[in-house]
């Protein structure tokens, strides 16, 4: 889907210092509505601080962020997923010992009126998803993978205009990776505007209508995929010259 021009999210001067550590320094950016977003940097760039702070984990030393009209900075997360954004963790962050249908409901019920309708809402997200047949499943007998997708059904099922995704593909082999890329793409060409934050390069590339690197907390590129990975100052700080020549390959 073509991305809007008005934008749904927007950070200006994004600053978030943990004592006398800057992660993240005076981050400006914009995501327009059904765009896909890819977020790249070393680690310790800042990519999951920028995350949280949108997300309403952190607070932001200075700066603001907001979604459409409504301002996020220095909101809780449950107030900023009432706004609209959801997003999911690096290392998954289930309740393991319930059903998959539990997980989701319980996530649907911090916007939903009534477990009724949490439960309505969860049977949606697993139809959208293909999981039916994982509803009764517990999540600690599931393999990775479909752990990653109940991540995503639980932040599916706060109806969210955006979706924050944090490195999904970590520990995924290569057809998990293909499966999770198209789950992704449907979502997104469906109208989810997402910004996905990844180390797997080539997924980067194949997802992402625009891509926005940091380095040491600075934003250092932002453009077109391939724009961005042959920018000399992304090649010196992040992929090194042999990774840079072989973003050509088919992932």
């Amino acid at each position: 889907m073509a991305a809007s021009t008005e934008p749904l999210l927007r950070v200006e001067g994004l600053t978030v210092r943990f004592g006398g550590l800057v992660a993240v320094n005076d981050v400006n950016f914009t995501v327009a509505e059904g765009e896909l977003l890819g977020i790249i940097g070393p680690n310790g760039a800042g990519k999951t601080t920028t995350f949280n702070a949108v997300a309403g984990a952190v607070r932001p030393t200075s700066g603001t962020i907001r979604i459409g009209d409504a301002l996020v900075s220095g909101r809780p997360p449950e107030r900023v997923a009432r706004l609209g954004i959801a997003r999911t963790f690096q290392s998954v962050r289930l309740f393991k010992a319930m059903s998959v249908a539990e997980n989701v409901t319980l996530s649907a019920s911090t916007v939903c009126p009534s477990m009724g309708a949490s439960r309505e809402r969860a049977a949606e997200v697993a139809e959208l998803l293909g999981m039916q047949a994982l509803q009764d499943s517990r999540v600690d007998e599931l393999p990775l993978a479909d752990q990653k997708r109940v991540e995503i059904a639980r932040a599916l099922a706060l109806r969210p205009r955006l979706l924050l995704l944090d490195e999904m593909m970590s520990g995924l082999n290569q057809a998990e990776t293909r499966d999770l890329i198209g789950v992704i793409t449907t979502l997104n060409s469906d109208g989810l505007t997402t910004i996905v934050i990844e180390h797997v390069l080539r997924v980067i590339m194949e997802l992402s209508h625009r891509v926005l690197v940091l380095d040491h907390g600075v934003m250092i590129a932002e453009g077109p995929p391939r724009e961005v990975m042959s920018d000399p100052r992304v090649v010196e700080a992040y992929l090194g010259r042999s990774a840079a020549a072989n973003l050509g390959e088919p992932a």
